[in-house]
C-alpha cells in the first residue's frame, strides 16, 4: 500500500511538472507556422500579371524588365512581355512577382525566459520567450545576380540568403492549450520589391 501511494504521488509530480514546465519545440512549431511558412519573392506592382502589354509604363521601367530577361524569366514577344518557361516555374501571381525560395525553415528553437504568473494579463495561463532562427530551404540563383539586386529597392544578396534570427513572446490562454504568438511587434516579410518609375 505504500509503494503503490509513492508511485501515485511521483506521478502527480511529474504529471504538474510536466504541465508547468516550458511548452515543447512541436508546439512552439506549431504556434510559428502561420508567421513563418511563407515565400521569398522578387516582387512588383508591374509584375501584377502576364503579358504585359507594353507601353509608356514600360518604357519608364526597363531597369526593372532588362535584369529579369537578362535571367530569363521574362522574354520579349514584340508587343508584349511574357513569361518563360522558366519565369511560369517561378512566377507566383498572388505575389506579384517571381519567388526564388519556396519554404522558410525554423531552427535553434530556445526558451530563454518564462514569465511569473503574478505578471501575466488575466487572459493567459502562461508565457513565454522563445530564440529561434529563419533561414529559406534554397535560394535561386538568379535572384543573386547583381543586376537583379541593383534593380531592386535597397535590397543585397545578404537580404535573400541571410539567416534571421528572433525572440518572441508565446502564451498559452486560460483553458486552452494552444501555443499563440502573443508579441505585436514580431513580423516577418520576406522578399525583395522593385518600385516602378510612373
Amino acid at each position: 500500500m505504500k509503494k503503490l501511494s509513492l508511485m501515485t504521488f511521483i506521478f502527480i509530480g511529474l504529471t504538474a511538472c510536466s504541465q508547468s514546465g516550458n511548452p515543447t519545440e512541436e508546439k512552439i512549431r506549431a504556434a510559428l507556422a502561420d508567421k513563418v511558412n511563407k515565400k521569398g519573392c522578387a516582387s512588383s506592382v508591374l509584375f501584377k500579371e502576364f503579358p504585359i502589354p507594353k507601353s509608356q509604363q514600360t518604357n519608364n521601367n526597363q531597369r526593372i524588365i532588362q535584369p529579369f530577361i537578362n535571367v530569363g524569366l521574362i522574354e520579349d514577344s514584340g508587343d508584349a512581355y511574357l513569361l518563360t518557361e522558366q519565369g511560369r516555374s517561378a512566377y507566383d501571381q498572388n505575389a506579384s512577382g517571381f519567388c526564388y525560395t519556396d519554404q522558410y525553415t525554423i531552427s535553434d528553437i530556445s526558451v530563454v525566459k518564462k514569465e511569473m504568473e503574478s505578471d501575466l494579463p488575466s487572459a493567459l495561463s502562461g508565457a513565454w520567450y522563445v530564440t529561434f532562427k529563419v533561414s529559406p530551404q534554397n535560394v535561386d540563383d538568379w535572384v543573386k545576380t547583381p543586376e537583379i539586386i541593383q534593380a531592386a529597392s535597397r535590397a543585397s544578396v545578404e537580404d535573400v540568403t541571410k539567416i534571421h534570427s528572433f525572440t518572441v513572446r508565446l502564451a498559452t490562454k486560460h483553458g486552452e492549450e494552444q501555443l499563440i504568438v502573443a508579441d505585436p511587434r514580431f513580423s516577418f516579410s520576406p522578399g525583395i520589391h522593385f518600385n516602378m518609375g510612373w
